[in-house]
C-alpha cells in the first residue's frame, strides 16, 4: 500500500481574467454617492448651484450633481435673469481652428472650454458649424419590416441577428438590436432548444447528468455558441426537444418517473414542448 501514487480525480481548468474585480467586504463602488456628498449638495447646490458643489466635489460631474439634487428635491436660487448671448466673435473662430486639431485624449474638449472661458456644449457646437467636428445624427427609426424581423432572428445571439439584419439589408449594430428588443418587450432567451438545465428539470434528474448524456453521445446536443468563459461553466449545451424527445423514448429504463416534470414530460412526448 505504501508504493501506491496518489491519484487526483480532479478535473484541470484553463485559468482565465476574472470579469469583474474581487468582491470586498465593505467596499462600495465610487459611483455611489455617500451621505456625506449629499449632505454638500444639499448645503450648496440651493445658494451656489452647480458651481458651489463641482468646487466641494472634484469626483463628480456637473450632470451627476444635478441629478443627486433633481432625487433629493433641491432647486438651485442661482438662475440666470436673462438668457446669456454666447456671440463670441471671429476672433473666438479663429481661436477654435487654431486650437482643434491639436486636441487628444479624453477631457481634451472640456479643457479647451476651460481655457477658451466658453460653455462645453457651444464649444462642440460652433466645432461643428466650423466643419472641425462630425455632427452626431440619430439614429434611423425603425421600420415595420425590421420590428417584424425582430421576432424572427435569435436575439440570444446579437452579433448573429445584426448579420441577418444586413443580409436582409437593414444596418443595426447588436447594441441597436438588444435595445430594440427591450423597447419591444421581447425576451432575449431562446425558445427553440434546451438546456441541460431545462432538460434536466423535465426529466427529474441532475443537469450533470444531462451534461453527461450529451458528452457521451446519448443525446445529441450542439452549443449555443455564447461568449461563457470557463468560470462561467463553458457554452450551454442546445438540445433540440425532437433529440430529447428520441432519448426519452429510447431510454424508459434510466428514468424515474416519478420524479420527471409531468407536465412539461407529457408536453416534450406529445411534441409541444418548446
Amino acid at each position: 500500500m505504501s508504493g501506491l501514487t496518489p491519484v487526483s480525480f480532479k478535473k484541470g481548468r484553463a485559468s482565465e481574467p476574472r470579469l469583474s474585480p474581487r468582491y470586498e467586504s465593505g467596499r462600495r463602488h465610487s459611483r455611489f454617492w455617500k451621505d456625506n456628498e449629499l449632505a454638500i449638495v444639499s448645503e450648496h447646490y440651493p445658494k451656489g448651484g452647480m458651481a458651489a458643489c463641482l468646487a466641494r466635489l472634484p469626483g463628480r460631474t456637473p450632470s451627476g450633481i444635478h441629478q443627486a439634487a433633481r432625487k433629493l428635491g433641491i432647486g438651485s436660487e442661482k438662475m440666470p435673469a436673462e438668457r446669456a448671448s454666447h456671440d463670441y466673435g471671429p476672433e473666438m473662430d479663429v481661436r477654435i481652428q487654431q486650437e482643434w486639431p491639436n486636441l487628444k485624449g479624453r477631457g481634451a474638449v472640456d479643457a479647451l472650454a476651460l481655457k477658451l472661458d466658453v460653455p462645453r456644449w457651444w464649444l462642440s457646437k460652433r466645432a461643428t458649424k466650423l466643419g472641425l467636428a462630425a455632427p452626431h445624427r440619430k439614429e434611423p427609426r425603425w421600420t415595420e419590416a425590421e420590428d417584424a424581423l425582430m421576432t424572427k432572428v435569435p436575439l440570444h445571439a446579437p452579433e448573429v441577428a445584426a448579420r441577418i439584419f444586413r443580409e436582409h439589408g437593414y444596418h443595426r449594430t447588436a447594441t441597436a438590436i438588444v435595445v430594440r428588443a427591450k423597447r419591444l418587450d421581447l425576451s432575449r432567451r431562446t425558445h427553440e432548444t434546451l438546456s441541460a438545465t431545462g432538460a434536466a428539470k423535465i426529466l427529474g434528474v441532475d443537469d450533470k447528468t444531462v451534461t453527461t448524456w450529451c458528452i457521451a453521445g446519448d443525446i445529441k446536443a450542439g452549443r449555443r455558441g455564447s461568449k461563457r468563459l470557463v468560470q462561467q461553466g463553458g457554452d450551454a449545451w442546445a438540445i433540440e426537444p425532437a433529440e430529447l424527445r428520441r432519448f426519452v423514448l429510447d431510454n424508459l429504463d434510466r428514468l424515474d418517473i416519478r420524479k420527471v416534470e409531468k407536465f412539461a414530460f407529457v408536453a416534450l412526448l406529445v411534441g409541444d414542448a418548446a
